[in-house]
């Protein structure tokens, strides 16, 4: 049987997290439940799509990823289906556009059943196709197939000759600032120039190689594991000291090519 994870926004406080799970264990006792975060911020889908897209590929081909954030009861649409050989359950809500470069091979309507109630769906659509996609099952058993699903547009970065401008799109626990400015379009724009970050009044030299000798208090910029461009002060909050939200501004400008 394949991996199921779960990622929710549903935090650890109450019993939902255990219901779905229990759900998935009486269909199935020996099923492999990982969970991934229930502490995505309430109905952020973006967030859902950073924290998915950051760790799926870890999975093994085949896993079963069933996302329930920015559900609405029997007013939204649930779909399944495949992408990059993972498959994917949840609501319709535009962040599989979020999680990869490539369209999903099949996409499939779930189909609501009149007599279950429909006040939790999470247990009682999403778990049972969650167990039926890790038991073998086709997508096309559990739902109708679908061609059009919604779609969200990612956070975009402006380039010219010396200068690269992007955005804050993540703040992790430690108050890490994540930017969607990635390793390719930073080595491509600046050619082996030096670089000089700023974001809000703070401005920051050149990208450091690592930080396990760096004094406490210290403002880096690394490429992280993601090839993303991240702000890090060590064993301290950046988000907070430098205070940046979500949808910063961070420029990046390279000194002027020397000419010939």
């Amino acid at each position: 049987m394949a991996i199921i994870t779960f990622l929710s926004d549903f935090g650890w406080h109450d019993h939902y997290v255990a219901a779905v799970k229990a759900k998935i264990l009486s269909l199935s006792p020996n099923a492999n439940i990982v969970d991934i975060t229930h502490n995505i911020e309430l109905c952020n889908v973006s967030h859902a799509a950073h924290v998915l897209g950051a760790v799926f590929r870890d999975f093994p081909q085949g896993t079963v990823h069933l996302i329930a954030v920015n559900s609405k009861s029997d007013e939204e649409k649930y779909i399944a289906l495949k992408l990059e050989e993972h498959y994917f359950i949840g609501p319709d809500n535009g962040m599989y556009s979020l999680l990869s470069n490539r369209n999903p091979s099949v996409i499939v309507e779930l189909q609501k059943d009149p007599s279950i109630a429909l006040n939790f769906p999470e247990k009682n659509i999403l778990a049972n196709a969650a167990v039926a996609l890790a038991s073998g099952r086709a997508l096309y058993d559990i739902g109708k197939q679908l061609t059009n699903i919604n779609q969200l547009r990612g956070r975009d970065y402006k380039t010219s000759t010396n200068e690269i401008t992007g955005k804050v799109i993540h703040i992790d626990h430690y108050g890490n600032l994540i930017t969607n400015i990635k390793l390719d379009v930073f080595n491509k724009i600046g050619n082996a120039r030096q670089a000089n970050i700023k974001i809000g009044s703070y401005n920051i030299i050149g990208i450091t190689e690592g930080y396990m000798r760096k004094d406490k208090g210290d403002c880096l910029c690394i490429f992280n594991s993601l090839g993303l461009l991240e702000i890090l002060m060590i064993q301290s909050n950046a988000s907070k000291l430098l205070n940046i939200r979500i949808d910063s501004l961070i420029t990046v400008k390279f000194s002027p090519a020397l000419e010939d």
